[in-house]
C-alpha cells in the first residue's frame, strides 16, 4: 500500500509527527493524510492498473503560520518533479498539486494552530508492492 511509504515520505520532508486521518487527540501539532478518492486510469475503451489517487495532505503547526506554508512548498518541492520515480520504495507515474484550504484555529493560553491543507494527485501501478 502506498501509504506507508507515504507516510515516511512526509515524516522526512518535514521532520514531524505524521498521522493517518486525523491529529490525534494529544497531538498539536503534525502532518496528516488521508486517500480522498482513487479511480482507475482509463483512457476511451482501455482500462489499466494505474490509480490516478487524490490523496489530502493536512499541515498543522502552532503559531506560525509562515512555517505552514513552507513545509507545504517543501511537499510540493520533493513530489512535483516526480515522472516515473518513487515516494519512499513505491512507483509512482507522476505527481500533481491539487486544492488548497487554509485555517486557522484558537487554543488556549493565546495559542493559534495553522493548518494547510493540500490535495495531490498520484498517479500509481495499483498493483505494486
Amino acid at each position: 500500500m502506498i501509504e506507508s511509504d507515504l507516510k515516511s515520505s512526509l515524516s522526512a520532508i518535514t521532520a514531524m509527527p505524521v498521522f493517518p486521518l486525523l491529529l490525534p487527540k494529544d497531538a498539536q501539532e503534525g502532518i496528516t493524510f488521508q486517500r480522498i478518492s482513487d479511480p482507475r486510469y482509463s483512457a476511451g475503451m482501455v482500462t489499466t492498473h494505474l490509480i490516478v489517487a487524490r490523496f489530502q495532505i493536512g499541515i498543522y503547526v502552532l503559531n506560525d503560520y509562515e512555517k505552514a506554508l513552507l513545509l507545504d512548498k517543501a511537499i510540493r518541492d520533493a513530489w512535483e518533479p516526480i515522472v516515473h520515480g518513487y515516494i519512499g520504495h513505491y512507483p509512482v507515474q507522476t505527481v500533481q498539486r491539487g486544492g488548497l484550504q487554509q485555517g486557522t484555529e484558537e487554543l488556549t493560553k493565546n495559542t493559534v494552530r495553522w493548518s494547510v491543507m493540500r490535495d495531490f494527485i498520484i498517479t500509481y501501478p495499483e498493483d505494486a508492492s
